[in-house]
């Protein structure tokens, strides 16, 4: 059992990959791996790192952890970044940067995620919070992009 105290790494598996160069599809799957987990009571650290742009006019675009096609509960993994400028701007403004998008995962709306093998991915979609302008995210465009899993023993 995990039992109480401080976290413990139970197990974990890294994956690469170069010039990723998605482009703007929404409810686009990034990346996916598969992670065999080895207990019940253990929750799940995902990372990302990668180069993210957004470009456009008033566009807002977010990237979500999804673990066996469902987003974790009750808080969703996520990040995003946003285009949104004065009305006398028309141009589209692009933004490149580095990101990290980290956060643990207790379970999804099945409940706990069990032992066993699953697949998790990495998402991009307009906001939820979007309402017109336009939208061109792209992921990992001339770099090396990485996804972490750690399975974690955590205080309860």
């Amino acid at each position: 059992q995990c039992g109480a105290g401080k976290g413990r790494l139970v197990g974990w598996l890294s994956r690469d990959w170069h010039d990723l160069n998605h482009l703007d599809v929404d409810n686009h799957t990034v990346a996916t791996l598969t992670f065999k987990k080895q207990r019940r009571d253990t929750f799940l650290q995902l990372t990302f790192f990668s180069t993210r742009e957004d470009q456009g006019n008033n566009s807002c675009s977010q990237w979500y952890f999804k673990v066996d096609d469902k987003e974790c509960t009750p808080n969703s993994i996520n990040g995003y970044s946003s285009t949104y400028q004065n009305i006398t701007t028309p141009l589209p403004i692009r933004i490149d940067m580095t990101s990290s998008i980290v956060g643990v995962c207790k379970g999804t709306e099945d409940g706990r995620i069990n032992s066993g093998t699953h697949k998790i991915s990495m998402h991009v979609r307009v906001c939820r919070w979007q309402k017109g302008g336009t939208w061109k995210p792209k992921t990992g465009l001339k770099t090396t992009t990485t996804m972490l899993v750690e399975e974690l023993c955590l205080p309860q």
